[in-house]
């Protein structure tokens, strides 16, 4: 497999943002773009050069046209179109949270594995250059065992997207920006003894703000998200000989805070492009190993959190419609 043939579901910012790093990989195209109105496939594909448009994701499926399918449509709809790509044998990387609960997400990854076709979680944060660098200083126990985590992730807009307000679109903070602090927490202690969680909710029902505490034997993690502050979006991991700092933006920085008795240590790590390139890459180096998991996106990871927020919804009351979509070809 010489090149990776990439196709396109949704053409909202994000997967703009994913489209333009692949040209950084020389061994990357973009063949086809899918979106709800053929203008919309039209313009994304006009913009970043892709031959092949179409106003259904299944008829993108059914071309054959691609090797991978990115998906970046609202939550509610990764499931079906994940599915239907799995089913056809089509490698599939979708953005987080893969589904909108635990539920729909093992039933993904048992398709995975029973069709050895790759599935993974668009979780560009894990491949990161900084955030791998962070975790690498982490483990030499340069301040010893992590006792306690930090992160949030937050921002106030006068004017919030529909998507963000509505049940029916997975709205809220917690699987739109929880994810991300719920992420880095397992990532560096792995999945809590017990949790509670606590939330501000609106009217229709979606979580404005989500708090929670992940409790272990010998350890806190303390997680936020919310859509009513501008938060400061740092993560931290403390220990008795000092902290590592990820500053602003956290999820995709540009350096990180070693503290310890040694005093103050900006470590940088030189990156390239927006960072999602480096999850691309992931996957096809994975999909040229005929693997149906990537090692960076651990399919087991990827359910355990969507259990913990499944869980954090369940203690705060946020139900959506699509929790009770049926599952199975």
């Amino acid at each position: 497999m010489d090149v990776v043939r990439w196709g396109i579901v949704a053409t909202g910012n994000i997967s703009g943002s994913f489209t333009k790093d692949l040209a950084l990989l020389p061994d990357a195209e973009v063949t086809a773009v899918a979106s709800r109105s053929m203008a919309a496939a039209d313009r994304f594909a006009e913009t970043h050069g892709i031959a092949q448009r179409f106003d259904d994701y299944r008829a993108l499926i059914d071309s054959k046209a691609v090797d991978v399918l990115y998906i970046g449509t609202p939550h509610p709809q990764h499931y079906a179109v994940a599915r239907a790509a799995l089913d056809a044998g089509i490698a599939v990387l979708c953005e987080k949270p893969i589904t909108l609960n635990a539920r729909q997400g093992r039933d993904l990854v048992e398709l995975s594995r029973r069709t050895g076709t790759l599935f993974a979680e668009a979780m560009w944060m894990r491949t990161d250059p900084v955030i791998q660098a962070y975790f690498e200083d982490l483990r030499s126990g340069v301040i010893g065992e992590p006792l306690q985590v930090l992160a949030d992730f937050g921002f106030f807009k006068p004017q919030l997207p529909e998507r963000l307000l509505r049940p029916d679109l997975g709205g809220g903070a917690l699987l739109d920006l929880g994810i991300y602090p719920a992420t880095f927490a397992y990532m560096v202690l792995g999945k809590p003894e017990a949790m509670t969680a606590m939330a501000q909710l609106s009217d229709e029902g979606v979580d404005l703000v989500t708090s929670m505490i992940w409790k272990y034997p010998a350890a806190m993690a303390s997680l936020t998200c919310g859509m009513t502050a501008q938060l400061p979006w740092i993560a931290s991991v403390s220990g008795a000989e000092g902290s590592l700092m990820l500053p602003g933006r956290w999820h995709h920085p540009d350096h990180y805070v070693r503290r310890t008795a040694a005093g103050d240590e900006q470590i940088a790590v030189p990156k390239s492009g927006l960072g999602y390139h480096y999850e691309a890459a992931e996957v096809m180096r994975s999909l040229r190993a005929g693997l149906f998991e990537c090692p960076a996106f651990p399919h087991d990871e990827t359910i355990d959190i969507l259990e913990l927020l499944d869980e954090a919804r369940r203690q705060t009351g946020v139900v959506y419609p699509g929790d009770d979509e049926y599952l199975g070809g």
